[in-house]
């Protein structure tokens, strides 16, 4: 089981610098945190830190292939996890001026090109709820009203972000074709995410629909599940420059999820 938090604990603790040994126990695999525990030598040091040595050889060979990536999800499968690496194929979902049906075009994309059967208008928006992405219609005609836009098929592309889908690495080039990309999520810690994803794959290009009054403030009464999801959102806002958003997540302490928008009037 790969996990790249591993091998900077490993260099830590070969320089002999203090770690957190429980938090560290807590990356490893159950099968060998036990082993683990009985070849270590812990000196416990200020702040709940500790300088660790672990003197078997066995043991530290287990622990250095943790640290090895694999090449691809088949390998990483073998290995017992494949979600830790990206897929070698992403597709994703559109509609655009010309679609006459319910059925979305699906660009499909892998290491020798983009197989994409329409052309790219130099805008595009996505969003991450399927039932919006299905209702383009009344979504476009609801975000023009909401944020006073002028958004048609006729002059930008919607796209299914599906989550974090989007924010697969294969998806860069085809996504880097358009001038600009409009990004309207759910107003939480999972949507600042994914936003901070594409604006670190597209810089400027990568813009986020945030509110622009207090039109929305009603609809933002989902509740966090913890403190810690609302204070990193509050956090993440505010280093992404999204100072209207981060005004209403502190007024109203709580998340927007973006479907609520078609309740909008």
């Amino acid at each position: 089981m790969y996990d790249k938090r591993i091998a900077k604990y490993l260099v830590k603790i070969a320089n002999s610098d203090a770690i957190n040994f429980a938090t560290f126990l807590t990356f490893l695999p159950e099968s060998l945190q036990e082993d683990v525990q009985h070849n270590v030598t812990i000196k416990p040091q200020k702040g709940g830190l500790s300088l660790v040595e672990i003197s078997c050889k066995r043991v530290n060979e287990q622990l250095k292939q943790l640290t090895i990536e694999p090449n691809n999800r088949v390998e990483a499968t073998e290995l017992g996890d494949s979600h830790k690496v990206n897929t070698s194929t992403s597709y994703l979902l559109a509609y655009h001026e010309n679609s006459n049906s319910i059925h979305p075009d699906t660009i499909v994309i892998n290491i020798d090109g983009i197989n994409c059967k329409f052309k790219q208008k130099q805008h595009v928006i996505i969003v991450e709820n399927s039932e919006l992405f299905f209702a383009r219609e009344i979504m476009l005609e609801k975000i023009n009203l909401i944020f006073g836009l002028k958004l048609s098929l006729k002059n930008t592309d919607l796209l299914y972000g599906s989550g974090n889908q989007v924010t697969n690495k294969l998806n860069k080039e085809f996504l880097s074709q358009y001038e600009s990309t409009l990004c309207f999520f759910d107003y939480d810690l999972g949507g600042l995410k994914i936003f901070k994803a594409l604006k670190n794959m597209l810089g400027e290009k990568a813009k986020f629909l945030e509110p622009t009054s207090g039109n929305l403030r009603k609809y933002f009464i989902k509740k966090p599940e913890k403190e810690s999801q609302y204070l990193k959102a509050l956090t993440s806002a505010e280093e992404l420059g999204l100072m209207t958003l981060h005004s209403l997540l502190l007024s109203e302490t709580a998340f927007m999820e973006q479907e609520v928008i078609l309740a909008f009037e």
